[in-house]
């Protein structure tokens, strides 16, 4: 066998396998788990940037469906400690910035699938967020 065709047929169950994870967890409300095969969450960083203390994290869909996501950027002492948390919708395969000013660099990220924008708070009730935690300084 060519290596061409290894490569073509690796890349079909890869893509295969995605879309199942999608089919089988999605429900009558719109809602999937938003991982890809071998629970891969979809939502991951695909960069940042500082400029000064504020940080500008880009998280990139790396699924095809729309996921509704929550990232929460740690703060600096000053002001209480608190993290900077916030709710956007990603459209598949999209990006999406969240910033945040006086960040120390922690940043934890959660989404879930939603394909019907009305149902995301029922998506995010109903289901687990996928978690990541991550430094980026």
């Amino acid at each position: 066998m060519s290596l061409r065709f290894l490569l073509c047929a690796a890349a079909i169950v890869a893509s295969s396998s995605a879309s199942a994870t999608y089919s089988s967890s999605l429900d009558s409300d719109g809602c999937w788990d938003g991982k890809l095969s071998a629970n891969v969450p979809c939502l991951q960083i695909k960069s940042h940037s500082w400029s000064g203390d504020k940080i500008s994290v880009v998280y990139e869909n790396k699924c095809p469906q729309r996921i509704f996501a929550r990232a929460c950027h740690s703060q600096e002492q000053g002001d209480n400690g608190k993290a900077d948390c916030g709710f956007f919708a990603v459209r598949g395969s999209g990006t999406a910035v969240y910033y945040t000013y006086h960040a120390t660099g922690d940043v934890e990220y959660r989404a879930v699938g939603s394909t019907k924008r009305s149902n995301d708070w029922t998506c995010v009730a109903q289901r687990d967020l996928v978690n990541n935690v991550r430094k980026v300084r």
